[in-house]
């Protein structure tokens, strides 16, 4: 089994743009924890390794319930690498945090109005904390919801919050920031001296949307240029929940 600290890394259970996610525990205390791993073949430039680092100071300023917890950081020594037969490269940077069993991915269109409900209370108090201090997430999804044991749900994945107030323009003017399906038009449009809080809540009303009718607003179209000129131009569709919601929540 590979060590990494006084962590130990059992098993890889997940894959994004830039990084494996291992599935880890604790070796004295036995806590499992998600170990967050740049890829080999992001782990050289400097562009990647800097939005990691984004992530770390990010989330390291977050203390709250519904937030994901971060219990260490920093970069693959050369032994580990070494033992891992390529597994992991050397130098790439980690990020390790608390470990949740599932997303919400899975729950859009199953839920009732009173669950919902207390989910929906739970993001706009963590965004709120994470506002407060500064962050915007950029990437409201379900799928970056966790379900953390019983009922307890933690955001996740602040890979694409940024600080208020830093350099955009150097950073990320030229790419679309978020996923279609969740973002705002200021997004879309590149505008990243608009972004700000209200990025997130109508990010978090697209998840909303999902978790209540099983689809996002403008479905999930492939072509993105599609599903920009719905969310800049057309109207929002009307809500078919999947269960009773009070009459004024559209």
């Amino acid at each position: 089994m590979l060590q990494l600290g006084p962590f130990d890394l059992i098993q890889p259970i997940g894959r994004g743009g830039m990084c494996e996610v291992w599935q880890g525990k604790h070796r004295t205390q036995n806590i499992p924890v998600a170990i967050k791993v740049v890829q080999e073949s992001h782990s050289r430039p400097e562009r990647y390794i800097r939005t990691f680092r984004d992530e770390v100071r990010a989330m390291a300023g977050l203390q709250h319930p519904s937030i994901v917890q971060i219990y260490d950081y920093g970069q693959i020594p050369a032994d580990l690498a070494k033992h891992s037969g390529g597994k992991v490269a050397t130098d790439s940077p980690y990020l390790v945090m608390e470990l949740g069993k599932d997303s919400l991915q899975a729950c859009c269109g199953k839920l009732a109005w009173s669950r919902l409900y207390k989910i929906l209370l739970s993001l706009l108090d963590a965004l709120s904390h994470a506002h407060a201090k500064g962050v915007i997430h950029l990437d409201i999804k379900p799928g970056n919801v966790l379900l953390c044991g019983g009922q307890t749900i933690k955001l996740t994945d602040f890979g694409l919050a940024h600080a208020m107030g830093w350099d955009y323009k150097s950073d990320v003017s030229d790419e679309i920031i978020g996923t279609p399906s969740y973002m705002a038009p200021e997004q879309f449009e590149r505008r990243w001296r608009d972004y700000g809080p209200w990025t997130d809540l109508y990010a978090l009303g697209c998840t909303i949307y999902t978790l209540l009718t099983g689809e996002p607003p403008f479905g999930r179209l492939e072509n993105l240029e599609e599903m920009m000129r719905s969310h800049l131009y057309r109207p929002m569709p009307q809500l078919p929940p999947h269960c009773v919601v009070p009459p004024s929540f559209d």
